[in-house]
Parts: C-alpha cells; structure tokens; sequence
C-alpha cells in the first residue's frame, strides 16, 4: 500500500510538471482557436492556411510561453481523461462566450 501511495504521488508529480493545468489549457485552446478563425477569415487556399496557421500557432506558444511539445502532451493526457477534458471545454466556451458579449456589445459613451 505505502509502495502504491509513492509510486502515486512521483507519477501526479510529474505528471503536473508535463502537463498543463485546466485553466492553462483554457487559454491555450482560446488562443488557438480564435487564430483558426482568424485564418479561416482570409479565405486563402487550404495549403496556405494551413501554412498561416502553423505560423500564427507558433505566436499563441510564444505569446502563452509553452511549448508545442507541451501543448501536444497536454492535449494528450486531457483527451485520456474525458472528464478533466469535459471541464477544460466548459471553461473554454464560458471564455469565448463571454468575449463575444464583450464584442457584440454596444459601446456606452
């Protein structure tokens, strides 16, 4: 059991080391989406979109300071946990929506 609660506690470790948390993942996964709507705007070609969101996806890293490889992980380990992963898309489609209201509302002067 003590064996068991070790080999627990050094896997959660760095597990939280490799991973980004919920509200990491939030931030990320709006940054990414909103530069996918923004190429998808463009309406280039689908080889150039890809090329343009590539690019502006390497900005997001930059701009959120992680790296595509802990991003990749990341996503990985939330779409192994269906319910951690249920709670990161809940939070990002708060997120979006919010900043739709925020947009679509009038300007007060």
């Amino acid at each position: 059991m003590v064996l068991f609660l070790c080999l627990s506690c050094s896997e959660a470790e760095k597990t939280d080391k490799m991973v980004l948390t919920q509200q990491q993942m939030v931030e990320a996964l709006r940054e990414i989406y909103l530069v996918e709507a923004k190429v998808n705007q463009r309406g280039l070609a689908r080889d150039s979109s890809e090329k343009e969101f590539e690019r502006f996806k390497e900005q997001v890293f930059e701009k959120i300071n992680i790296s595509d490889s802990v991003f990749k992980r990341s996503f990985d380990y939330y779409m192994d946990h269906p319910k951690e992963m249920e709670v990161v898309y809940t939070a990002l489609v708060d997120s979006l929506s919010l900043m739709e209201q925020r947009f679509d509302s009038p300007k007060k002067k």
